[in-house]
């Protein structure tokens, strides 16, 4: 029995190959969309699973109340860390952490890290695998220790215990510090979806050698780090948190400008996700996570072309079964079971849905290297082997998709009556309620998807042409860390024609700014806050609107004189002229309003603007150095500085970044969105168009003799045009209605959860969106309506 269901499972295959490689292959599609939005979600999922303890370990963070608005921080005090060590008894082990780009040195050659200090039960309290070396040796201030891909990177092989590194350190008055560490031990370096993914580190007390800063010290509740608490009995979590809650005095004693409300401890399992709830974490100054946008969207992406590939699936198949009446007929007159019959229909429907996911899992080994190649945050694998769950993934996959595509037309074309179907009574074929439901869902999925597709190119136009009050494009800007350093390579850079201006700056709005709360008269704002040298405002093209700039040299200015942007007015509610007005910082420190400059989006498009604060800095304060240039030579411009920088500081690396690079995130976002809505919007139209095909074709079949009759009678190649499509226009309205409003919602929502600023969806946009998918929907049924109103009466209404 079952060979005879193969053979006729393969005669009906062979007699309809278009249809079944249609079917298959966009069974496929959908499926290969699934596999890369399941293995997306696995990636976020899996954030920090390497780590066996985080059950028991918990990261100290506060919150902050600020003029009505809660905010959460994932820092903690200098001083807070001995405190707790020396009299939290619940708390087994405390871990300070703090991160720092350095340059390392190993032999000659010099490059840049990620080079962490750490407590010393910091392995005993994260797990990591060590390749060489003992864990003991980590106790030892002079020892470091390194990841494996550094020491392939560097050394060509793993085992490099016992070779040296030296870390190299820019001071302020030039002087450089060269700090001489022997390897310890070689880890084993983290997956990428880690909280972790540095490539050295070294005792916390080294960090006191290298620092700079005379304000930071073991002692100052000025400064923060980031602590880790190991609490292995979950049931005392709440007295450490009450304990923790005296530290709250002597932190707002010391920042009064800055007081916070409460301490918490905030869980390591799950803490990426939680930190990225409203309010987001400031300061996490560890690797946090993919956005849940980018886990969602994909998911919301591969369920709609699932669906679609579902409904294209269950027209065809009736339309196919058509075919087959006669069949089924002989076959219940035979004695066959409708039972059987069902198992049958079942069976071809898997045997195809099972083709559809090896289709899937080829075109998986494209599509999710593709997917990964979009993201800088990814790093995705496809694993058969060592991933039950993405087994047990594909085979649900299969089992749901098989019920949904297969499950209507099985138990549908198997309930005829055998005497209905060989007397010719039984009617088969059109349209009903189901396949409208079907028909309406994929031209509403089809909408959605262009909507969204046009919706995001223009929010990149948008974008791209947006004024963040600064130049965008023409500007290079290099860490130099001290005057020595500036002027020293700024003369080596005087050489080139081709640089039209070089600044030097303390803080620069791509890399750096800090925020901090300024008071006028009662009124008290937290605001970005600059400090600037010569010709920063020129070579950034910021817009003076009144008032006047710094004057070169000036120590007033550099006292008492700041330039303050048009929402810093805004916020304080100045209606009058904002020149000559006095605002207060720290307390103490007095500045004078001297000029307007237009709005600065410092946080590029993602968040609100915040006002901007600009004072004038010394030369002896400058910290980087920033070149202005014409953006067609920028190339040439970069290699010509990074030569020179080798030439004056053979010992440091060059860090030369484009202000291009700073904001190649929107960029990257718009485009990678168009990419897949559009790559959505393709293959949700083909679907789509193939379906209603094949649901013409159907309602066809059932009006041939009426539309014969009506050639007789007289009747127009529109008329009949009508008759055959009128309840698809009728379908297709509503269809565009509800996929409309559903893809206006849905652009704004996503882009409003992306983005402060975009371009919301417009009328002209929608109606582009409208008109093309009336385009997709003409297309598909023309041919078949103008071949079917052509054809001669005679051979529709002959009945042998």
């Amino acid at each position: 029995m079952i060979k005879n269901y193969l053979l006729i499972t393969l005669r009906s295959l062979m007699k309809n190959k278009v249809f079944i490689l249609i079917n298959v292959f966009g069974m496929g599609i959908a499926i290969a969309c699934c596999i890369v939005a399941y293995v997306n979600w696995d990636f976020s999922e899996g954030w920090d699973r390497a780590q066996l303890n985080a059950e028991k370990i918990y990261r100290v963070q506060f919150n902050r109340e600020f003029q009505g608005k809660h905010e959460r921080f994932g820092m903690a005090p200098m001083p807070l860390g001995n405190h707790v060590k020396q009299n939290f008894k619940d708390v087994s082990k405390v871990v300070r952490y703090i991160s720092s780009y350095t340059d390392i040195r190993i032999g000659e050659e010099i490059f840049g890290t990620d080079f962490v200090f750490v407590d010393s039960g910091f392995f005993d309290l994260f797990s990591y695998k060590l390749k060489y070396g003992a864990f003991s040796d980590f106790h030892d201030k002079s020892k470091v220790f390194i990841s494996d891909e550094l020491a392939k990177k560097y050394f060509n092989r793993e085992d490099v215990v016992g070779k040296t590194i030296t870390q190299v350190v820019l001071q302020k008055d030039g002087k450089r510090i060269l700090k001489e560490f022997t390897i310890g031990g070689v880890f084993q370096q983290q997956p990428f979806n880690s909280s972790f993914r540095f490539d050295a580190v070294s005792l916390f007390d080294n960090f006191w050698d290298i620092n700079l800063d005379p304000d930071i010290n073991e002692t100052s509740w000025k400064r923060w780090n980031t602590l880790f608490l190991e609490i292995k009995d979950p049931s005392r979590v709440a007295e450490v948190t009450r304990q923790l809650q005296q530290y709250i005095e002597p932190q707002n004693k010391a920042r009064e400008d800055f007081k916070i409300s409460s301490f918490y401890l905030e869980n390591f399992k799950g803490m990426m996700k939680h930190n990225r709830e409203d309010p987001r974490v400031n300061n996490d100054w560890l690797r946090g996570g993919i956005p849940q946008e980018a886990v969602l969207v994909p998911a919301i992406m591969a369920g709609l072309l699932l669906l679609l590939a579902c409904f294209n699936f269950t027209n065809t198949s009736i339309a196919i079964s058509s075919r087959r009446l006669k069949e089924i007929g002989l076959r219940k007159v035979m004695g066959g079971m409708r039972s059987q019959l069902i198992v049958q229909f079942l069976g071809e429907n898997l045997l195809l849905c099972f083709l559809g996911l090896v289709a899937g899992l080829l075109m998986a080994e494209w599509l999710v290297p593709a997917y990964d190649s979009l993201w800088p945050w990814l790093e995705l694998k496809l694993s058969y082997t060592e991933n039950a769950g993405f087994l047990l993934f594909l085979i649900a996959l299969l089992s749901i998709t098989a019920i949904i595509a297969g499950g209507y037309p099985s138990f549908y074309i198997t309930s005829f009556e055998p005497v209905s179907i060989l007397k010719g009574t039984a009617k088969f074929g059109g349209t009903n309620w189901f396949t409208r439901f079907l028909l309406a869902g994929q031209f509403i999925i089809s909408l959605l998807a262009i909507i969204m597709g046009v919706a995001f190119y223009n929010n990149g136009e948008f974008q791209k042409n947006y004024d963040l009050g600064f130049a965008t494009h023409g500007v290079i800007s290099v860490w130099v860390n001290n005057e020595g350093a500036f002027n020293t390579y700024r003369d080596a850079l005087a050489s080139n024609k081709d640089i039209d201006m070089i600044a030097g700056t303390k803080h620069h709005i791509a890399t750096s700014f800090y925020n901090d709360p300024i008071k006028y008269e009662s009124i008290i704002r937290e605001v970005d806050i600059m400090e600037v040298g010569d010709n920063y405002f020129e070579v950034m093209d910021m817009k003076l609107i009144s008032g006047r700039g710094f004057q070169k040299d000036s120590e007033t200015d550099r006292k008492e004189s700041v330039l303050v942007t048009e929402d810093f007015v805004k916020q304080f509610g100045w209606k009058d002229t904002p020149i000559g007005k006095r605002v207060v910082w720290m307390d103490t420190v007095q500045f004078y309003v001297v000029g307007v400059i237009k709005n600065v989006y410092a946080r590029a498009l993602w968040e609100p603007i915040q006002p901007l604060m600009v004072r004038y800095t010394s030369p002896d304060k400058y910290q980087q150095l920033v070149v202005k240039a014409s953006p067609k030579k920028l190339a040439e411009i970069n290699a010509f500085m990074e030569k020179k920088w080798k030439e004056v500081f053979p010992n440091t690396q060059y860090n030369g970044r484009m202000i291009d690079q700073e904001l190649q995130e929107t960029n990257d976002i718009n485009k990678n969105v168009v990419i897949m809505f559009g790559f959505l919007g393709f293959f949700a139209a083909l679907m789509t168009g193939i379906g209603l095909f094949t649901l013409v074709s159907l309602n066809i079949v059932k009006k041939m003799k009426e539309i014969g009759v009506r050639k007789v009678l007289g009747a127009s190649l529109t008329n009949i045009a009508a008759v055959i499509n009128f309840e698809f226009i009728v379908n297709l309205g509503i269809a565009t209605v509800i996929g409309g409003g559903l893809g206006y919602f849905a652009s704004n929502w996503l882009m409003d959860s992306i983005w402060e600023y975009y371009l919301k969806l417009g009328v002209i946009s929608l109606s582009v969106s409208v008109i093309a998918m009336i385009v997709i929907a003409v297309l598909s049924v023309g041919y078949k309506t103008v071949s079917t109103a052509s054809l001669n009466p005679t051979k529709t209404l002959r009945d042998e």
